[in-house]
């Protein structure tokens, strides 16, 4: 009898082919203007003095306020800062760093307090290929459930918001606030 393979919590895939090219995807993710066509409520970069030699807390960087802004259409670079808004929830604020910035086919940054995201381009005759890992999950009861598992539908959702954006404008978003504070919403 063979052993049944172990499932891998600790990181996910998922992918998603969307009419558009590389460049003005890559946009729509390293940018703050392109960020909140699809993702966020609001999200702002800024220069760091690099990425921290560990995973140091936030707490512990210098506040975000007092670092340099890039312009909304600017793109990140790697060791920028963010600090993204969601609409859940009353406004989650999440921040981290961008740890690679390779446009327009790859960015990478820090997610939640110890995970990471990577995003790759690719174009494939008219469309593009967007391939998206999570990783660094910690394979805890928790971490399956809320990191694991909450994670991959959240990113479902916005990437099918993403590629509805993108090829016809449409946000399938709820951004009324008083009804953003129902969690069981699928599309906040």
């Amino acid at each position: 009898m063979s052993k049944a393979a172990r499932f891998d919590w600790s990181q996910f895939r998922l992918g998603i082919y969307v009419q558009d090219n590389p460049d003005d995807l890559y946009d729509m993710w390293a940018t703050s203007r392109g960020l909140t066509r699809w993702f966020l409520r609001s999200a702002a970069f800024a220069l760091s003095d690099g990425l921290p030699s560990s995973r140091r807390l936030i707490a512990q960087a210098p506040p975000f306020e007092s670092l340099p802004q890039r312009p909304d259409e600017e793109r990140c670079s790697a060791s920028d800062r963010y600090r993204w808004e969601w609409y859940y929830n009353g406004g989650v604020i999440g921040e981290s760093w961008i740890l690679d910035s390779r446009p327009p086919t790859k960015l990478t940054f820090g997610f939640g307090d110890a995970m990471e995201v990577e995003l790759l381009l690719r174009k494939q005759g008219k469309l593009c290929e967007i391939a998206l890992r999570q990783y660094h999950i910690p394979d805890t009861p928790a971490g399956r459930h809320n990191l694991h598992l909450g994670s991959r539908v959240a990113w479902a959702f916005f990437l099918a918001n993403l590629k509805s954006v993108a090829e016809g404008g449409l946000d399938l978003r709820e951004t009324d606030r008083p009804r953003t504070r129902q969690l069981h919403l699928v599309n906040i």
